[in-house]
């Protein structure tokens, strides 16, 4: 049974999780989980970690440091850390997916994920250049790009945290 959650209307249906269980994968898996974990937890805190550098460089902190060549160092690493992230996720969510599909927090963490991209390609799409091409003062658009994506994406990590332990059922005194 699933953990209760306000986001239970927004949960995958558990026949759609059933039916992507699929036993032989689980068992291929099974020595190699631990390791999958691993590199999914490294690569998702590498990712958030420069993610957060450039959101904070976007945001106007460490204006001493030009926007564009930190972009054209970090953006490259981000996409290859965000690519074995979702490798990594997807392989750990075939893994079981009832058990990860039912998690309260499920749901919510693919929501944050999927709008901390819709916010990057918007802004990609609207005042990337306009932001490289600033010397000194961060146009007010990435300024706010900045700072929704790593709300976003501090959120999609909160929602991860949270899948991976249930609720206390009891309170010890």
């Amino acid at each position: 049974m699933a953990d209760p959650s306000i986001f239970d209307p927004l949960r995958i249906p558990v026949a759609a999780l059933v039916w992507l269980d699929w036993r032989p994968y689980h068992f291929m898996l099974q020595p190699y989980h631990y390791l999958i974990r691993i590199a999914h937890i490294v690569s998702m805190s590498a990712f958030f970690g420069g993610i957060g550098l450039l959101d904070f460089r976007l945001m106007g902190w460490r204006g001493s440091v030009p926007l564009r060549s930190f972009a054209e160092h970090v953006l490259p690493w981000l996409w290859a850390t965000f690519a074995v992230a979702v490798v990594t996720g997807a392989a750990l969510f075939l893994y079981d997916p009832v058990q990860v599909g039912t998690h309260a927090y499920w749901t919510p963490k693919l929501i944050a994920i999927g709008l901390g991209l819709a916010n990057a390609l918007r802004f990609h799409r609207t005042g990337y250049v306009m932001a490289l091409a600033a010397e000194r003062q961060i146009p007010a658009a990435a300024r706010i790009a900045g700072g929704v994506s790593l709300a976003c994406w501090t959120m999609a990590l909160v929602f991860a945290c949270l899948n991976t332990e249930g609720a206390p059922k009891v309170l010890l005194r």
